[in-house]
């Protein structure tokens, strides 16, 4: 787990930060053996009021922020206890393997993890026989051998005359769950590499089945005519290069075959839980400092180009997103001007809102923090820091925030997610410290603004 008091000055020196016009899947930390459900299956239910003071809860056991409101906004919303009786036959654990090499001396020279997720479906154990044992082989795949000699090498020659202080170089593989329901599920798999030098290496890999038949899923299948269906998508994607949310990311305007080339191989692109997203690791078409760029296909645009009916996505909307960091090229403070890197309709009106969410902003003169959250320029950052009052003495972040929409596909609320990790005293079964992760959730209107709605237990990103 990264902490997230993370100082906008040095969050390019310690994560790269991933964005896109609303669609951004970053990496999160996952716990082995942790089960991906919905929120609430762990068991806790809703928040405790006495952890969160911001809430309190009714006899009937919902949430109230103690604040009249005068639109009845969380109506229709699945408290915790409905979306724990919402059994969902699909789920996922992780498998963590790691291992290290040392020098006669004692001195690590490599380290290797590997994060291997396994599906269970309830009534159907044939067709997640089938994906485990896909994704097994494609795990099997990957090989440490070739770092590790690297490694080795390195490490004696920096124990010569012309030594250097050696660090140990290492390789990851990290997966998580994108989309998971009736029709699909979707992994992102992250391979992590360093071998010396100011960072290390990484990219991305989307692996798709049919959670009908546990077939791993072509791009050129799941539409109905997939040179239409191709030609119109790259097209859009070449749109979304020309927007300022993509500008300042790439290394300039990319041509039709670089887009085609880096972002329609059979493994740049996976379905998530905003539509399809096409990866595009460091340097194919922008800076490291870029990140992984994603080049999200809303699922709507997807339904006009002939995504086939059985691959559609009824689920609810979540769009998870990293913060914005901008620096001047010049002074390298934080750029926080409001300019949005994501458009969404929040209040529903027909119209989108431009957003542009800056995490905790750290004045490096005075040491203070605040929020910055602008939507349509102005800054709400205030209203989320009044309701997560209680990160100043114990708490973290996540790296993201997410847009969803808590009650589709039938209406609903759209929302904005804050991820939010408190400690807890003690330690997991794994030797990590506990920790309670927690979605604060807020609605916007154009008459009210930013206003708080409640908050519940584990995240809204997870499936």
């Amino acid at each position: 787990m990264k902490k997230k008091y993370v100082s906008i000055l040095l969050a390019a020196a310690l994560s790269a930060v991933t964005l896109s016009a609303c669609g951004t899947e970053n990496s999160s930390d996952t716990d082995a053996g942790l089960e991906i459900s919905d929120i609430g299956d762990d068991g806790t239910g809703s928040g405790n009021p006495q952890d969160a003071p911001q809430t309190e809860e009714d006899t009937d056991g919902t949430k109230n922020t103690g604040e009249q409101s005068d639109t009845d906004v969380t109506s229709g919303l699945p408290n915790a206890e409905e979306q724990k009786n919402q059994e969902n036959p699909i789920s996922v654990t992780f498998e963590e393997t790691s291992d290290e090499v040392k020098g006669d001396d004692g001195t690590v020279i490599f380290t290797s993890g590997t994060q291997r997720p396994v599906v269970s479906i309830k009534g159907a154990e044939d067709i997640a026989e089938k994906i485990n044992a896909d994704l097994a082989a494609y795990f099997d795949t990957f090989s440490y051998d070739e770092t590790l000699s690297m490694a080795k090498e390195d490490y004696a020659a920096s124990l010569g005359e012309d030594g250097w202080d050696f660090i140990g170089y290492s390789t990851e593989i990290s997966a998580k769950v994108t989309r998971m329901d009736e029709a699909v599920i979707a992994f992102e798999i992250t391979v992590y590499d360093f071998t010396g030098g100011a960072h290390g290496n990484y990219g991305s890999i989307g692996r798709n089945y049919s959670a009908k038949t546990g077939e791993l899923l072509a791009f050129d299948e799941i539409c109905e005519d997939y040179e239409a269906f191709h030609a119109t998508a790259l097209d859009y994607m070449i749109n979304l290069a020309e927007t300022p949310a993509y500008k300042d990311k790439l290394f300039g305007p990319p041509s039709k075959d670089d887009l085609d080339s880096v972002l329609f191989t059979p493994e740049s692109w996976l379905f998530t839980k905003s539509g399809i997203s096409f990866l595009a690791a460091p340097y194919t078409l922008g800076p490291y400092a870029s990140g992984e760029i994603y080049f999200r296909l809303p699922y709507k645009k997807a339904y006009d180009l002939g995504l086939k009916e059985d691959y559609r996505y009824d689920g609810n909307f979540v769009d998870e997103r990293g913060y914005i960091y901008k620096y001047d090229p010049e002074t390298f403070e934080p750029v926080v001007d409001g300019t949005p890197d994501c458009y969404f309709d929040l209040d529903g009106d027909g119209t989108e809102e431009g957003l542009a969410f800056y995490g905790q902003v750290v004045d490096p003169e005075t040491g203070s923090s605040r929020y910055a959250f602008y939507i349509d320029g102005k800054d709400y950052g205030d209203v989320i820091d009044d309701e997560l009052q209680n990160i100043k003495d114990n708490g973290y972040l996540e790296d993201t925030y997410a847009l969803y929409h808590a009650d589709a596909p039938d209406g609903g609320v759209p929302a904005i997610a804050v991820l939010f990790t408190e400690f807890g005293d003690g330690l997991e079964s794994d030797g990590s410290q506990i920790r309670h992760p927690r979605s604060f959730i807020f609605g916007y209107t154009k008459e009210q603004g930013l206003y708080y709605m409640y908050w519940d237990e584990g995240f809204v990103t997870l499936p």
